[in-house]
This record gives structure tokens, C-alpha cells and sequence, in this order.
């Protein structure tokens, strides 16, 4: 529903207006029973109006019908959007909730608006590029993940999905001007998963709940950052489940970092830890434990050299830790 605002004409009634005048701005209007128009009705009024005040506005109901109303609130976060695959390279956005209707908003510039859905959307990653594909170039589908968006051209139309490795600035077809913050996160697997989007599932919270081992075997005894902003959506959130495993006779810690936190700080091991794990290893006395899982959802960091994670151990350990990527969350959704 679109809306433009009515000139406001005093704290009065008007009953049974005929011929021809000019109402003027000086304050509320009320209009009492119905409304009667025959002919055409000219609103003058600013290029662009404002909700703010007690002023009225004059909408059109699905059924073509004039009324009064105010316009509804924006909403900055995407609502009842859930996302699912059913092949190899496509993407689909299903309305969700209890009216099937998702609420996407989009801005062009400082101009924002809430985009209504009740149908299904699809992208596919090996289609043209442009709306409903790749913005440019041609996908990785080996350890990749691509960005998601909503697109629309000028007042919100044609809506569309489209996948890009930018996160903040895709290549927009041509006459296309609003997009949407990152909506979905679709990452491309490896080995066995090669050649296609890794299997997920995917909530109307934008937490999308998948499974892919991002690292082995981590025995390093200084700090050692890991760049791993191919498999999770930067800015956003992700879910890490962290194998501490020791099976040395030495007893160890497992400091885990982020390089937004501290690094490098004199005050501890090589920076602030966002988690640490004591007592690791196959002792002789049994006290310790060799192996420990640990789960943490944390901010991704927006780091130009690649640190979204770190560790260190104590001392010289056998097998290592591994870390493994089980969930994430982007942008427009934190």
C-alpha cells in the first residue's frame, strides 16, 4: 500500500462540501461517515511526505477502495524468511510465518523500503549473471561461499535473488538500485561435497544450521591466526565447534583467540582469549582428559588480513585440535 499525506484543514467538521474552493493548512482534519468522490481527486501536497505529526493519510485497499489510514512502521530486519536448496547450484527464499508473507527491507541511497513477499524466489549460481544468479564472473564451487542478496529495481520491483562475493558492494544489473544487506550465506563444500552447496538447514531467525570442517591437526605452540572468510559470512555470526584433543603425556591448555580481541597483549599468551581449555593430555595419572569438544557462537570479524580465529597451545602436543564450522548467521540478521 502506498501513501501520500492530505493537507491538514483545522480542528473542524465540514459536512456536505459542494463547488468548487480551496481548503487551506491550518491544522487536523476529521472526516465524518463515508466518503463520497465523483470525478478526480488531486492531493496536493510535498514531493514526499512524512509521517510524523497527527496528520491524515489517504491509502488504496487491495479492493481499489480509498482509505484512511497511517502508514505502517519500516522494519530493518528481514522477517519470515527462510532459505532452501533442492539442486546443486540454486537457492530458493520461501515466505514464512503463520500469513506466508516475508519482509525483506532494501535501500537505494538513504531511501528504504520494506519489500513484501508471498511467493518463492529462486537463484541459480550457474545461471546469467545478474538478477537470479552470480552478479559477475563464474562460481567457485570448491570451498567458496557467495554472499546473498534481495534486489529491486526503482519503487521495489521485480524483486530478486543474487549471489556475490562482495559483501558490501555487488555488481548491480542495470536498472536495478536497491539491494538488501546480506540475507544468506551459501557456502560450496569440499572433497566429497565438492561442486555443490553444502547440505543446511535454514530458520526464519536467519541461523542456518550446516556442518564443514575448517581445520586439523593444530598443534602450534605460538599464536597462529586462520583464514577462514571463505566459509563463513563476515560481519555476521558463526557457530565453531572446537575439537581440544592431546594424546601426548604431557598435560597442555588450548588457547583459542579472535584479532579484533587483544592480540598480543603482555599480560597473557599472546593476546585476550575468547575461550581457553586446561588439563589436555593422556597423563599417567589420569587426571587429565585428552580430548574435549567445545562450542561457541562468536561475532565474524571484518578483518583484512584474514584473522577470524586463532590458537595456541601450551606446550608441544599429538593429534592436535581440529575446528568445525557448524552454523552461521549473516549481517542483516545481527
Amino acid at each position: 500500500m502506498s501513501f501520500k499525506p492530505f493537507k491538514s484543514i483545522g480542528d473542524r467538521k465540514f459536512i456536505n462540501l459542494s463547488g468548487s474552493g480551496t481548503l487551506e493548512t491550518v491544522g487536523n482534519t476529521y472526516l465524518g461517515g463515508t466518503l463520497n468522490v465523483s470525478g478526480a481527486v488531486t492531493l496536493s501536497g510535498p514531493a514526499s511526505g512524512s509521517a510524523a505529526g497527527s496528520g491524515s493519510y489517504l491509502g488504496v485497499s487491495s479492493a481499489g477502495l480509498a482509505v484512511l489510514t497511517k502508514p505502517e512502521a519500516k522494519v530493518k530486519k528481514p522477517v519470515n524468511c527462510r532459505f532452501t536448496s533442492s539442486a546443486a547450484d540454486t537457492i530458493t527464499l520461501t515466505p514464512a510465518g503463520i500469513d506466508s508473507r516475508a519482509i525483506v527491507p532494501v535501500i537505494s541511497g538513504s531511501d528504504l523500503l520494506n519489500i513484501q513477499l508471498t511467493s518463492d524466489l529462486s537463484m541459480d549460481f550457474t545461471a546469467a549473471n545478474g538478477a537470479g544468479g552470480l552478479d559477475t564472473g563464474t562460481v567457485t564451487t570448491t570451498d567458496q561461499g557467495y554472499y546473498v542478496f534481495l534486489i529491486t529495481k526503482a519503487n521495489g520491483a521485480a524483486p530478486a535473488l543474487m549471489g556475490s562475493l562482495s559483501r558490501t558492494a555487488p555488481t548491480m544489473p542495470a536498472t536495478y538500485t536497491y539491494k538488501s544487506l546480506t540475507l544468506f550465506w551459501a557456502l560450496y563444500g569440499g572433497g566429497s561435497q565438492a561442486g555443490t552447496i553444502i547440505p543446511f538447514a535454514n530458520s526464519a531467525d536467519g541461523w542456518t544450521s550446516a556442518r564443514r570442517q575448517i581445520a586439523t591437526g593444530l598443534t602450534s605452540t605460538s599464536v597462529t591466526f586462520i583464514d577462514i572468510s571463505a566459509f563463513v559470512p563476515v560481519s555476521g555470526t558463526m557457530g565453531i565447534n572446537t575439537v581440544c584433543r592431546n594424546t601426548g603425556g604431557n598435560s597442555r591448555v588450548l588457547y583459542v583467540y579472535q584479532e579484533p580481541v587483544g592480540v598480543n597483549n603482555a599480560t597473557s599468551r599472546g593476546g585476550t582469549t575468547i575461550w581457553y581449555v586446561e588439563r589436555l593430555g593422556k597423563t599417567s595419572n589420569g587426571v587429565d582428559n585428552y580430548i574435549t569438544m567445545c562450542y561457541s557462537e562468536i561475532p565474524v570479524p571484518d578483518s583484512a588480513s584474514g584473522k577470524q580465529i586463532g590458537y595456541d597451545w601450551s606446550g608441544g602436543v599429538t593429534s592436535g585440535a581440529n575446528f568445525v564450522l557448524l552454523g552461521w548467521k549473516t549481517e542483516a540478521y545481527t
